[in-house]
């Protein structure tokens, strides 16, 4: 069974350089997580993409103001190369086109929020910047997309990340966090999409792992099963009871297990025995 994280670890790369994304993957790997991130160390999951796309710009927020051009991949190209050093498992993670719109303001060239080419050129230029890891050696892509969760433009979303998914050669996870029943079995439905990843621990989405439509379904799911919003630690039983319960409809080959989301707002200590009891729990609940 996969496990891996979603991304961001609590190190800074401002204060320590190089060594916080060095860092970051030793404490995943340390804790016997199989595909790693490096850590999304230098900026939050807006700030990366608003400063490497053309017509987005960056200024304590993200504004939109302009025609949407290139990605340019290069900072996130050198945090993959350094996170590969350790180890060739390491997915490459994007922020997803309705995500990042969402969380920019749009200042001129595009008619506002419902304008659909605002998201099919910013979903353009993640694709660059998607194809530009996969070629660098990142094992699987990941997309972000939270804003789905509430309340987003699922038919423009469904465009925009397929126009992403359909064109990479690597597995691609859509990761949704929050209360994403509303809208699963329209997930199911998105063609490109090797896995669906949900939190499951701090949200309850429980009732989604007894669907017949997950159980017929080819793709896999990512079970988040320890909560990313908490210090709390949870006891490895409480963990292994989510993973078995996920385990009676979903054959382990089709299941994955990760946090509910980025560890960035926990404690490093709270973040790597969280890490490390949800891999041990992984274990003892292949062993039943």
């Amino acid at each position: 069974m996969l496990t891996t994280v979603i991304g961001s670890y609590p190190l800074s790369y401002d204060e320590l350089g190089r060594q916080a994304i060095v860092r970051s993957v030793r404490d995943q790997m340390d804790a016997g997580i199989h595909l790693v991130s490096d850590g999304q160390t230098r900026y939050d999951m807006v700030e990366y993409y608003a400063r490497a796309i053309e017509g987005y710009r960056y200024d304590a927020k993200s504004f939109i103001v302009g025609k949407i051009g290139k990605g340019n991949p290069q900072t996130l190209l050198d945090d993959l190369r350094i996170a590969r050093a350790a180890t060739p498992h390491v997915k490459g993670i994007i922020t997803g086109p309705v995500t990042l719109v969402f969380s920019s303001q749009i200042n001129g060239y595009y008619k506002g929020y419902r304008d659909a080419e605002v998201y099919l050129d910013t979903a353009r230029a993640l694709l660059a910047i998607a194809q530009a890891l996969e070629e660098n050696g990142a094992e699987w892509i990941q997309i972000d997309e939270p804003f789905l969760s509430v309340g987003a433009p699922m038919e423009i979303a469904r465009h925009a990340v397929e126009s992403i998914a359909l064109n990479l050669k690597v597995p691609v996870a859509l990761h949704v966090c929050g209360k994403v029943t509303p809208i699963f079995e329209q997930l199911l439905q998105w063609n490109g999409i090797t896995m669906l990843s949900h939190a499951f621990m701090g949200d309850d989405n429980t009732e989604l792992l007894g669907l017949d439509d997950l159980h017929s379904s080819d793709k896999m799911l990512g079970l988040g099963c320890v909560d990313t919003k908490s210090n709390r630690i949870e006891d490895v039983t409480e963990i292994q009871k989510l993973i078995a319960l996920a385990l009676k409809n979903i054959p382990e080959e089709r299941l994955a297990v990760h946090p509910d989301c980025g560890l960035r707002l926990l404690p490093r200590e709270v973040a790597s025995e969280k890490m490390r009891r949800m891999v041990l729990a992984t274990h003892r609940a292949l062993e039943l």
